[in-house]
């Protein structure tokens, strides 16, 4: 075998080992892209900051879509726990999901829920939802979880502020929403 036989059949070899260590290292680069969209999708639609807690709760399967849903629910029906929605609680719901949120069909979902009270089922889904999630997630992603969705709740129950702004700021009925909120965080 000639040494230009050799060299040839060397850099085969060299460039053909490049070639997949670049294939290799630009998997790599696409799903930390991919990872990064997927937690500013899940933290645009909940408000949690924590990459630890948004990579769980995109390893339990949540979407961006699903996880809007999840937030709103709570909100929606501590709103709702009084028989009416006031404009105090739809413009702290509106703040609290951003009305710069882009994706028409929530839009439109929270807007139908705002105007007309939500079939009792819909508390119940998102209730059998949320253990499910949580048996994927550990107790940091749980607490934050817990956090974001019954704190959101309990501002949008604050947001009626009694009558005349005087006395509690919470119904008793908003509250025993809340303490439902709550429970389902309890094992």
């Amino acid at each position: 075998m000639s040494i230009e036989t050799l060299k040839e059949r060397g850099d085969a070899l060299e460039n053909q080992f490049f070639k997949e260590e670049n294939e290799k290292a630009l998997q790599t680069l696409r799903d930390q892209i991919a990872k990064t969209e997927q937690r500013e999708v899940l933290s645009a639609a909940s408000g949690v900051h924590d990459p630890a807690v948004l990579d769980a709760l995109a390893a339990a399967g949540i979407s961006g879509e699903t996880l809007t849903a999840l937030s709103l629910v709570p909100l929606v029906v501590v709103a709702w726990a009084d028989g009416n929605v006031d404009d105090s609680e739809r413009s702290a719901i509106l703040k609290a999901f951003g009305q710069a949120n882009s994706n028409q069909a929530n839009n439109d979902l929270l807007d139908g829920w705002l105007n007309q009270k939500p079939d009792s089922t819909l508390f119940e889904t998102w209730r059998l939802y949320i253990h499910a999630i949580l048996e994927e997630l550990d107790s940091k992603s749980k607490d934050a979880l817990q956090s974001q969705l019954v704190d959101g709740a309990r501002e949008v129950a604050e947001a009626a502020g009694g009558f005349l702004g005087l006395g509690n700021k919470i119904s008793a009925k908003e509250a025993s929403v809340l303490d439902e909120l709550e429970a389902c965080f309890q094992k």
